[in-house]
C-alpha cells in the first residue's frame, strides 16, 4: 500500500496536466500505470530475494505481478475516468469522490488478490 499512495499521488503530479485518461491512448494514464507496475515489481523484487535467501526461486514474480498492476491499474483508471467524463462530474462533486473511492478500493482489492495469488502459487 506505500507503493500504491506514492505511486498514485506523489508521483502523480509530476506529469502534464492532461484529461486524456479516458482514452486508451493515453500517454499519461500509461506512464502512470508503468510508475505502479515497475513500483510493484519492486515490492516483487525484495519479496523475491528474501524468499530466494530462504532457498526458493520465485523471480518470475517480480515481471508477472509488476505487468499484471500495470494492466489492472490502467484499466481501473480508464473505467473511472470514462465514468466520470459521461455523467460530467467534477471535482467538486459528491459523485467525483464517490467513484474516486471506489477507484481506491478496486486498487486495493488488485493487491488483495495479488498476495493471495502469491500466496497459494509461489509460496
Amino acid at each position: 500500500m506505500i507503493k500504491h499512495f506514492v505511486c498514485d499521488f506523489a508521483l502523480q503530479g509530476r506529469f502534464p496536466q492532461t484529461h486524456d485518461k479516458h482514452k486508451l491512448t493515453s500517454i499519461k494514464g500509461h506512464l502512470h500505470a508503468l510508475d505502479h507496475g515497475l513500483g510493484t515489481a519492486l515490492v516483487f523484487l525484495f519479496v523475491s530475494s528474501w524468499a530466494f535467501a530462504q532457498g526458493q526461486t520465485i523471480f518470475i514474480t517480480i515481471i508477472l505481478f509488476g505487468v499484471l498492476d500495470y494492466i489492472a491499474h490502467f484499466k481501473i483508471d480508464w473505467l473511472k475516468n470514462n465514468f466520470v467524463r459521461a455523467n460530467d462530474w467534477k471535482q467538486s462533486s459528491r459523485e467525483f469522490w464517490i467513484i474516486t473511492s471506489i477507484d481506491q478500493c478496486l486498487h486495493t482489492l488488485t493487491y488483495l488478490i495479488f498476495v493471495i495469488v502469491f500466496d497459494i502459487y509461489f509460496f
